[in-house]
């Protein structure tokens, strides 16, 4: 699924001023590709995923899946869109301690009458997570609760995944680990894939990618 942003524009309101995160921001990814958005913390990361996710409107612009507008959509119809086309996983994996983890990526299903266990336990099996598919959170590591977090992103078959701040909280060897383990999904599955992060060592895996400079300004 291909991605666009046309001339999309967000300010925020502070202390009686308006600041402008960004302002007229083209942005595209093509159909099974992975692109970056990389910036400091403040040049409007999280905000600019939480708009592609259908989560935020953005004062001005356009937000296109294939030939889709997003904010062209009513509410509800929006957020089935969401669920069914796109996946997404923040910096703090959000797991919910009282369940396993299996438990956790099944969550991202819940409500509906479909039985995903077997494809949960496949995508954990994928990650290498399949002996701890019974484990509670706070007996994973960080590297492994983040790919539960992105099994839980990728059940429900998703055509685009957003990931914000994946590797944050993972030290060099790890974050290289999880970088490979994108790289190997975006290969052998064609997702599409924005990936938000300040780790510049992602551009060892993906060159192509867009910096958010502070204040909206945009950097090659």
């Amino acid at each position: 699924m291909k991605l666009v942003l046309n001339h999309v524009s967000k300010s925020f309101h502070s202390a009686g001023e308006t600041v402008a995160l960004f302002h007229d921001f083209d942005f595209s990814c093509p159909s099974g590709c992975a692109r970056l958005l990389t910036g400091p913390s403040g040049s409007g990361k999280t905000t600019l995923l939480r708009i592609i996710y259908g989560l935020e409107p953005p004062d001005a612009g356009e937000v296109l899946f294939d030939d889709v507008s997003l904010y062209s959509l009513p509410e509800a119809e929006r957020r089935r869109f969401r669920r069914q086309t796109i996946g997404f996983a923040d910096q703090d994996s959000s797991l919910l301690p009282q369940l396993t983890a299996l438990e956790n990526v099944q969550l991202s299903m819940i409500g509906t009458k479909e039985d995903h266990h077997e494809q949960a336990l496949a995508w954990l099996a994928e990650f290498g997570l399949e002996k701890r598919s019974g484990f509670f959170p706070q007996q994973l590591s960080g590297g492994e609760r983040q790919r539960v977090a992105l099994a839980r992103a990728l059940l429900p078959n998703p055509k685009i995944l957003l990931l914000d701040e994946p590797t944050s909280a993972l030290d060099a060897e790890r974050s290289d680990s999880f970088f490979k383990l994108i790289q190997q999904i975006n290969h052998d599955h064609h997702i599409s894939i924005v990936l938000a992060t300040h780790n510049r060592r992602a551009f060892d895996f993906f060159p192509d990618g867009v910096n958010l400079a502070p204040n909206g300004a945009e950097q090659a």
